[in-house]
């Protein structure tokens, strides 16, 4: 929306969104070697760190609410009213 609306953080943002893709794109098959240099095949996280996959979803959920809760108390802080 704020790229149709002519907002130059939205400008920013995709034109951000179009370079990293452009540089992911050109640098791939540099990097596949790298990618593909372990037999480990698909690894989630909670099967690296032998975790519970309930655990690991429940901390996420926890670090997302303790992220709103910090941007509430420093909105609040430092917001305009």
């Amino acid at each position: 929306m704020a790229v149709a609306t002519g907002k130059i953080d939205g400008m920013v943002y995709v034109g951000g969104l179009l370079a990293g893709m452009f540089v992911y794109a050109e640098l791939s098959p540099v990097l596949m070697p790298f990618v593909n240099s372990t037999s480990m095949g698909q690894v989630t996280v909670p099967q690296y760190f032998n975790l519970p996959v309930l655990g690991v979803a429940a901390a996420i959920v926890v670090m997302a609410l303790g992220g709103f809760y910090a941007a509430t108390v420093l909105e609040k802080k430092f917001g305009s009213s």
